[in-house]
């Protein structure tokens, strides 16, 4: 129980911003499909989670504590990575507190997708087109034997699930916020 109120310097950003979840689609629609769509720059500036704590890590403001031992990689979602260039930043983090982590061999901008893009994950007619996808994240998953699959979007992390659970794998699947915050100093 909390005795006093949490207190923090504040973030100091050019312009007021509004901090996108572990969504790739709530952080593409509002990065660009927004100003797209009403023909004018936003009054505030969009940052990922992922650009705001490897901000903060970068400036010695977030530090970590104790390790994460099990064998991960991270699985990088489309609209977050290929799309709107968010690729180090979750690495960064990881390697905090990961000393196990290992990439996979297509990552960043060259990805595969996590079977549930462009609103696949909804439809679904869809479900074979998905477990072929994942069939790609399967191999990928082989070759490395991790444990553990890491992602920064909700969406891919429910497909990832989908797809484990369907070829009785056993692999646990969490977001980046969620297992840094097992870590935080």
């Amino acid at each position: 129980m909390l005795t006093r109120p949490l207190s923090f310097p504040p973030i100091r950003l050019p312009m007021p911003y509004v901090i996108s979840p572990e969504c790739g689609h709530a952080y593409t629609t509002i990065r660009w499909d927004a100003p797209n769509f009403l023909k004018r720059k936003l009054p505030f500036k969009v940052v990922h989670i992922m650009e705001l704590l490897d901000q903060l890590r970068s400036e010695g403001r977030l530090k970590t504590k104790g390790n994460f031992d099990e064998k991960v990689t991270y699985h990088d979602p489309c609209n977050i990575s290929r799309r709107g260039g968010v690729i180090n930043q979750p690495r960064n983090l990881l390697n905090m507190f990961a000393p196990n982590f290992e990439e996979m061999d297509e990552r960043g901008d060259m990805n595969w997708c996590c079977g549930g893009g462009g609103g696949v994950s909804s439809n679904e007619r869809a479900e074979p087109m998905r477990l072929k996808v994942f069939d790609v994240n399967k191999r990928q998953l082989d070759e490395l034997q991790a444990t553990t699959i890491v992602t920064a979007c909700s969406n891919c992390r429910h497909m990832l699930e989908d797809g484990l659970e369907l070829n009785d794998l056993e692999h646990e699947v969490i977001g980046v916020t969620e297992l840094l915050a097992e870590y935080l100093e």
